[in-house]
């Protein structure tokens, strides 16, 4: 299931970047699901598209040899790269990208979907998760 604030939304599926990249021009991110067997080389076919911006590789384990290579061409071609092993990222009221507040009832018990003023960076998911309970008190 995705969510677009509260509501319950479809998206698209395609088999390669190049067709999703074709089909809607105007995005600028990727959420990348792909195991930590594939995400090399489907992160590398993402790279070689200039309208993606940000990819969050949500994948633990990938190797440290290719996800240095991964960060050094992202970098080079001007890519924010959110992980590799990330829930992902989170701005109250605005955006969720990976799996960051857990299911759309959490979401919404934490008043994730409107705007605040309370900012945090967390290296853990259940660490997120205890804080963004915390600070909807």
């Amino acid at each position: 299931k995705f969510y677009w604030g509260t509501s319950e939304i479809l998206i698209s599926v395609y088999k390669d970047t190049a067709s999703a990249v074709a089909a809607h021009p105007d995005a600028d991110a990727l959420i990348n699901f792909a195991s930590h067997r594939s995400v090399f080389a489907s992160v590398k076919e993402a790279l070689a598209h200039p309208s993606l911006r940000t990819i969050a590789i949500i994948a633990e384990g990938v190797p440290e040899n290719k996800t240095r290579a991964l960060l050094a061409e992202a970098q080079a071609k001007g890519v924010a790269i959110l992980g590799p092993a990330t829930v992902g990222g989170l701005k109250a009221g605005c955006f969720r990208i990976g799996n960051t507040g857990g299911m759309i009832d959490n979401c919404i018990d934490c008043k994730l979907h409107r705007p605040g003023s309370v900012a945090y960076v967390s290296r853990s998911g259940g660490m997120s998760n205890e804080l963004n309970n915390i600070v909807a008190q």
